[in-house]
Parts: C-alpha cells; structure tokens; sequence
C-alpha cells in the first residue's frame, strides 16, 4: 500500500511506516503497456470489483460510470497494480478518480 512519489520533496513523518526506493533503470523496466485484459486484477481485488473498467471509466474521466460500477469501494490496496503483467498504474488513477468523484459529491450537496 502507499504511493508513489517522485522526488525527495516529501516529508517523512512519524505515520510513514517503510520507504522502498528504485533507481532509473529499476524505474524504466516497469513502464507500462496497454493492458492485455488478462484478467488477474479482477482475480486479486479483494473488493470484488472490476479493475480492468474502473481504469477504462478513469482514463475517460467518466465519474459516472465510475461510481455505477462501483469504484468508490475500493480500497486502494495495490493489489491490482502488483499483479498487472502490463504495470498499469491501477490504483494511482482509481485514487484520483475517487477525489474527483468526492469533490464532485460535495459541490452537489
């Protein structure tokens, strides 16, 4: 679980718990590929809910279909992500969806 950063400009505080770190090339071997609907991020979510359309409706900004296919019941867990053969971002862009889709909530209400 976590996020990934890109600089050294983030604080660590007293709730950061583990710091795993790559180098460039470490970095350059995970660039991801289209995804080839193998279906493993569907196999491991343990939120039962469908990855693989949840990135479709994200990368379209599509919070409606995002929320229909229940999105906001992920966990953020990472399993999806570190099982993807094609080292799709998963959970990065589920994260942002469901700020988008939160914020979007509270200028309705």
């Amino acid at each position: 679980m976590g996020q990934a950063l890109f600089g050294l400009d983030i604080p660590v505080s007293k709730t950061s718990s583990a710091l795993t770190c790559f180098t460039k090339d470490q970095v350059a071997e995970m660039e991801p590929s289209p995804c080839i609907r193998c279906g493993k991020c569907v196999s491991v979510c343990p939120s039962h809910i469908i990855p693989v359309m949840m990135m479709q409706a994200a990368l379209h900004d599509d919070c409606e279909t995002f929320e229909k296919i229940n999105g906001m019941e992920c966990m953020e867990c990472g399993s999806c992500t570190y099982v993807c053969p094609a080292k799709r971002p998963l959970t990065q862009a589920f994260k942002e969806m469901r700020k988008t889709v939160a914020a979007n909530r509270r200028k309705k209400g």
